[in-house]
């Protein structure tokens, strides 16, 4: 399943002259810059809404990204598809007799799977797939009711609570800032009078970057799980009857 257009490769001669419009005068943040050996290339992403402006510089001659610049000057390299399950997209392809580039997935930038499709199968245009690693909320089961990690961009922050809506607008979630977890449960543990504690918060959508189940991950308990064990109540219960932590 295609998820998304990722992000778009521009391949340039230098990063640092082309930022200059990209990041200062477009004013597009630099979320990262990194070296990918195995395309010879330095990378700069830059997030622009649910993509990214992704700016390639060569690093060595032979790269195909400096073969790109030498034949057709800067410009428009490929376009990304993001998607949830790169292996069976390939078997997908292979079976419709579309050719891979180099055959096989390998490692792109942010660690992630990538491959080529050849460009005759676009009508012309380089297309890259990239596997994201994350699931869907349909797929993760996230849902009204479950303990949610968001995380926030412009400006950036961490919420955790229980998920109540989520639509294309924006999410509605009760819960309070990642930063101030322990304070509160310390706050429940002593049940003292409330200093920190959730709020009822509407998010829009454009300033969702994810969402994550809150859900462990090896012998590491998730947040929910932490809050009930020393608690001794699960956060939903505590949201829905928050009569139950005065004193005795």
């Amino acid at each position: 399943m295609i998820r998304k257009i990722d992000h778009i490769g521009i391949a340039v001669r230098s990063l640092d002259e082309r930022l200059s419009f990209w990041s200062e005068a477009l004013g597009l943040r630099v979320a990262g810059v990194e070296t990918v050996a195995s395309e010879k290339v330095k990378v700069a992403l830059l997030p622009a809404g649910p993509s990214t402006v992704e700016l390639l510089e060569p690093t060595d001659d032979t790269s195909p990204v400096a073969k790109f610049i030498s034949k057709r000057g800067e410009g428009i390299h490929h376009m990304t598809l993001e998607v949830a399950d790169l292996d069976r997209m390939l078997q997908r392809l292979e079976a419709a007799g579309v050719p891979v580039l180099g055959g096989a997935p390998r490692t792109g930038a942010a660690g992630r799977r990538v491959a080529f499709l050849h460009p005759e199968a676009a009508g012309g245009v380089l297309l890259e797939l990239c596997e994201s690693g994350e699931r869907t909320c349909e797929e993760a089961d996230i849902r009204p009711g479950s303990p949610i990690l968001a995380y926030l961009h412009e400006p950036q922050e961490k919420l955790w609570g229980v998920l109540k809506r989520m639509d294309p607008a924006g999410i509605v979630l009760e819960g309070i800032d990642l930063a101030s977890f322990d304070d509160w449960v310390a706050q429940i543990e002593r049940r003292e009078e409330s200093v920190v504690g959730p709020s009822i918060l509407f998010v829009p959508m454009r300033r969702v970057d994810k969402i994550l189940l809150d859900r462990s991950s090896g012998d590491l308990p998730s947040l929910a799980e932490r809050f009930e064990r020393r608690t001794g109540r699960t956060v939903q219960d505590v949201l829905e009857h928050p009569e139950g932590l005065e004193r005795g």
